[in-house]
């Protein structure tokens, strides 16, 4: 447990001059959080950029082998060897699922920043509640850090997708 309060301090040092910057409690809620939502993107997208490096060999053979049986079914449907078409349709699909969740393994490797965020958010602020904006206080109506930070994190998402895709985008158009 002392790792994990020594990483909060660690992640204060860095977040709490955005949360205390703008003078307004609310206004350096919603800027460190929003900074805190960034800084999870980034560092998801480059987790997924190492994991991706690191097995990209494995990501080329599966591929591979997907489209080498999907050519011989193809080629056992034209020949009329129905029997052969279902062992090699077979084979290829059980590639194509084996292939299908190892992209999903990648993609969870963007997603562990997020826990560790909202860690430091609950023992942050986990006894904070708020009231939307621009609305009168009423009973219930209250909210903590999560929908917070979900909102935003969803927002940092799409922005730096918008963002990769004109930075990246190849002169013919293509991404």
């Amino acid at each position: 447990m002392d790792i994990i309060v020594s990483l909060y301090h660690l992640i204060d040092e860095f977040l709490m001059p955005f949360y205390r910057f703008p003078g307004n409690p609310l206004a350096g809620y919603y800027l460190g959080t929003l900074v805190l939502s960034l800084a999870s993107v980034v560092i998801g997208e480059l987790s997924i950029s190492i994991a991706f490096r690191i097995n990209r060999k494995m990501i080329a053979r599966e591929n591979q082998e997907i489209n080498h049986y999907q050519d011989l079914s193809v080629e056992a449907l034209k020949a009329g060897d129905k029997a052969a078409f279902r062992a090699c349709n077979s084979i290829a699909n059980e590639a194509y699922g084996k292939s299908f969740f190892s992209q999903i393994t990648l993609s969870a490797a963007s997603l562990w920043p997020l826990f560790i965020a909202l860690g430091w958010m609950q023992y942050r602020f986990g006894g904070v509640e708020f009231h939307l904006p621009f609305t009168i206080p009423l009973a219930g109506s209250a909210y903590g850090y999560f929908p917070t930070f979900l909102f935003t994190y969803i927002f940092m998402r799409i922005v730096m997708t918008r963002f990769m895709r004109m930075t990246f985008r190849s002169p013919h158009g293509q991404t």
